[in-house]
C-alpha cells in the first residue's frame, strides 16, 4: 500500500457541520474503495494566494490515507465532483519518507564510523628529530 497526503480546500462560508459531514463523505469513500484515512487534520480558515472562485480564503482540510491508486483516484473523483471543494492537491509521500530514512541512515552510519576508536596496532609514531 502507498501513503498519500491529499489536501483540500472549502469555501470559507460553509457550515461547520456541512464540512463535517463532507469530510464523513469523503472518509467512507476512501473506505469504500479500499482504502483507509489514517489522519485528519482540519486546518481551518485561512487566506488564499489568490482569489479561488472569487473567494480570498478557504477552509483547508488534509488527509492521509493508505491505499492503492484506485483509492487515490476514486478520492480525488469524489472531491472534484463536490460543489463546495475549490482546489484539491494529492502528492504520494512514502517516496518522500523511504528518502528521508535512507539519509538519515547514511548520516547516522557515517558518525559511527567517526566516534570509533582508532584501531589497536601500537604506538603513535615518535617524533622525528629536529636536527635530522
Amino acid at each position: 500500500m502507498r501513503t498519500y497526503e491529499v489536501i483540500f480546500i472549502l469555501r470559507p462560508d460553509l457550515p461547520e457541520t456541512e464540512a463535517d459531514a463532507l469530510v464523513e463523505q469523503m472518509q467512507q469513500g476512501v473506505a469504500g474503495a479500499g482504502g483507509r484515512v489514517t489522519k485528519v487534520d482540519k486546518w481551518g480558515k485561512r487566506p488564499l494566494a489568490y482569489r479561488v472562485a472569487r473567494q480570498r480564503e478557504g477552509l483547508f482540510v488534509l488527509f492521509e490515507v493508505e491505499g492503492g491508486g484506485e483509492t487515490l483516484r476514486e478520492l480525488e473523483r469524489r472531491l472534484k465532483v463536490a460543489e463546495p471543494v475549490l482546489k484539491l492537491l494529492s502528492v504520494r509521500v512514502d517516496l518522500e519518507r523511504k528518502r528521508a530514512e535512507k539519509h538519515r541512515h547514511k548520516r547516522e552510519h557515517r558518525a559511527a564510523r567517526r566516534h570509533r576508536p582508532a584501531p589497536a596496532g601500537g604506538a603513535p609514531a615518535a617524533e622525528a628529530p629536529a636536527g635530522a
